[in-house]
């Protein structure tokens, strides 16, 4: 393709920045955990199913270079084959280790299936990517509304900001939730979007400020950049799309909607995930600990692993996120099925395993 064709092209492809952006986004986090891609490793696999065949190290290296030289193509030229191709890829890797399921990584995932169903019809596409948004920020609201994400975010306030009266920072606190989902509701409606991009894009800097002020959490802000640009890019001229939820046209822009929308709903009765129903920094995931019955058994651990191990009041145990943070890095998939598979593996480890778990809540991915 000549240049001038080329320039031409991407000046009428209004999608080509959103994939750029979606590109960047899931791949800056894809590269800072890469120890995350990769089956040897310290901290144990949470596969789906015990028959699968787990990649070695070539294995896992070509499987990471084919999918971004697929996802660089999907890039420059869209294709549903490649885009299909890419989700592909990356449905095998949760299988393999249901840890690879992050909020940063499953939403641009839906991107790139929004990217991928429908051809030339870019309306129907943007429709599908508001979708996205509106179960984003809608679902990550309600989530919020429980005792746990209360109390930690007050007690957050009152160790930030003790100058403000008690009463505005419980007021706040109770509105948070009711705010988000809002937001997510006023993305709906043409009148209210450009209002709502505002306003999220305000609580994303709130966010952006308060992670670097507390020194972690780096690795969601390539997807915080992602959703502002992309609402502002794509949405913000309310005459582009101004309904979402009308002219469908196509059978699959409900597999969108089902996986946005419906699934989450599941969520609330305990028959689906939390990530995939964008239950973020909500406080409703158990985590957990694994205890040992001594420290003696504890030490019996090869030395990878005995070195994760912390001690409270003559009690020895593991704390999941704690070892995932420091090996892959990430936070644990927050279900006791993937806890499971972790105590079975650290078990794999001992003659006379006598291990148990334990779950506390905090507030968190």
């Amino acid at each position: 393709m000549k240049r001038n064709d080329m320039a031409y092209k991407l000046k009428v492809d209004e999608l080509f920045w959103v994939r750029v952006a979606a590109f960047l986004a899931f791949i800056i986090p894809f590269l800072a955990c890469y120890k995350l891609w990769f089956s040897e490793r310290v901290f144990p696999l949470a596969p789906m199913f015990d028959f699968l065949m787990i990649p070695n190290y070539l294995g896992d290296i070509a499987l990471i270079i084919v999918f971004l030289l697929l996802f660089l193509y999907f890039v420059c030229n869209p294709n549903w084959k490649v885009g299909l191709s890419i989700l592909g890829i990356y449905m095998y890797w949760i299988v393999v280790d249901q840890n690879r399921i992050q909020g940063f990584f499953f939403e641009i995932m839906l991107v790139v299936l929004a990217l991928s169903q429908f051809k030339n019809d870019k309306e129907l596409i943007k429709k599908c990517i508001l979708f996205i948004f509106i179960g984003t920020y809608f679902f990550s609201g309600i989530h919020k509304i429980n005792t746990v994400f209360f109390e930690t975010w007050l007690s957050g306030l009152e160790s930030r900001i003790p100058f403000v009266p008690n009463f505005l920072r419980e007021s706040f606190t109770y509105a948070v939730p009711f705010l988000e989902a809002i937001f997510g509701i006023f993305l709906v409606f043409a009148k209210t979007r450009k209002l709502g991009i505002w306003l999220i894009t305000i609580m994303h800097t709130m966010i952006v400020i308060t992670l670097l002020f507390a020194g972690s959490g780096y690795i969601v802000f390539p997807l915080t950049f992602f959703n502002v640009f992309v609402l502002f890019y794509l949405f913000y001229d309310t005459s582009k799309v101004k309904y979402p939820f009308t002219d469908l046209k196509h059978v699959k822009s409900f597999l969108i909607i089902l996986l946005v929308f419906i699934l989450p709903i599941f969520n609330f009765f305990g028959l689906y995930d939390h990530i995939p129903s964008f239950s973020y920094f909500s406080g409703k995931h158990e985590y957990c600990r694994l205890y040992f019955s001594s420290l003696e058994e504890a030490q019996s651990l090869p030395k990878d692993i005995y070195k994760n191990v912390r001690a409270y009041e003559g009690q020895y145990y593991l704390d999941f996120n704690d070892w995932a943070s420091k090996t892959a890095p990430i936070l644990v998939y927050p279900e006791k099925r993937v806890y499971i598979k972790i105590q079975e593996h650290v078990n794999s480890q001992l003659k006379n395993p006598n291990t148990r778990l334990e779950f506390y809540k905090v507030s968190g991915k």
